[in-house]
């Protein structure tokens, strides 16, 4: 693959070359210059610009104004720019740092106790603030476990994310072939991360509400849950003024099966979907907005359940 695109290989040493440069300035000066290139972003992007404005339309288009959503699409490519910056600077990161701008609360504390349950915990998070710097703040708290995610195309780049995480304590756990290991790292009392907010049509899933609007969701945390007994946690490391950060704890869902099975998967998918949705709501320019989250349309069944055909 990687032979018939030598483009990749390129763009993979620019972005290297880069990283090791701007890994080495100091953070205050690190986020002054992302915020900036951010706002030059949402000028200069204009593909994902328009996206980004169209989704904020289709979500808030009755409770806000042309000019308030502009301004929060702005406020959203420079949230990711941030964000982008904070992960590239992962490298070099020392995670007894985290405490210098991470206010964890009682964030810790409700972790334990879910996990002195002894049926491990399923950790699921949005695409909101800075998702890997969540994970890497547990890690450094002493908490095992490991993250759920796609093996990217590209394998140096695959490589390069992998371990980015791996020095700060946070082993990827590859989609494929991941049940058994899910299972035996939750059985162990582990904690699994996941990323589940967007629309993914190769995972199999369910058409929930988000915003108002059927949305095609991933069912893989409530099955898990189901499988394991394991229950899903809600979280999200939120960014506050002087570039500092707060976890926020969400929702304890305890999937169960009181009618059939299918019935539970939908109705616990909308469940931790609706909790990362008040997040979303309370802070929205931190979200991803440039992602085509209603790409996927549902087609209705015979119940009125918004099911995606094939999904189980």
């Amino acid at each position: 693959m990687a032979k018939k695109k030598p483009y990749r290989f390129v763009l993979y040493a620019l972005v290297r070359a880069v990283a090791a440069v701007i890994g080495r300035l100091p953070r205050r000066f690190l986020l002054a210059l992302a915020g900036t290139l951010g706002q030059w972003g949402y000028w200069g992007i204009s593909r994902q610009r328009e996206r980004t404005l169209q989704n904020l339309r289709r979500a808030f288009g009755a409770e806000k104004s042309e000019a308030e959503i502009r301004t929060l699409a702005k406020g959203v490519f420079e949230n990711l720019a941030l964000t982008i910056a904070e992960i590239i600077r992962i490298g070099r990161l020392d995670p007894r740092e985290l405490k210098d701008f991470v206010d964890v609360g009682d964030a810790e504390s409700v972790y334990r106790s879910v996990l002195s349950e002894g049926k491990g915990l399923i950790s699921v998070t949005a695409h909101i603030g800075n998702w890997e710097l969540l994970a890497a703040t547990f890690g450094s708290m002493g908490f095992r476990g490991g993250v759920l995610a796609r093996r990217i195309y590209y394998e140096p780049y695959n490589r390069w994310i992998v371990g980015l995480r791996a020095r700060l304590g946070v082993p990827t756990i590859y989609r494929d072939h991941a049940s058994k290991e899910i299972l035996r790292r939750l059985g162990s009392g582990e904690i699994i991360g996941m990323l589940p907010d967007q629309d993914i049509a190769s995972l199999k899933g369910v058409f929930v509400d988000f915003f108002g609007i059927p949305a095609y969701t991933p069912t893989s945390p409530v099955k898990l849950a189901l499988a394991s007994g394991a229950p899903i946690l809600t979280s999200f490391l939120i960014r506050e003024p002087g570039n500092r950060y707060r976890v926020i704890v969400g929702d304890i869902i305890r999937p169960d099966i009181t009618t059939t099975r299918e019935e539970a998967v939908a109705r616990f998918t909308g469940y931790w979907m609706e909790s990362c949705e008040r997040i979303i709501r309370r802070y929205p320019e931190q979200w991803a907005w440039m992602h085509n989250r209603w790409k996927t349309r549902p087609r209705r069944s015979r119940t009125r359940d918004f099911i995606m055909q094939g999904a189980s």
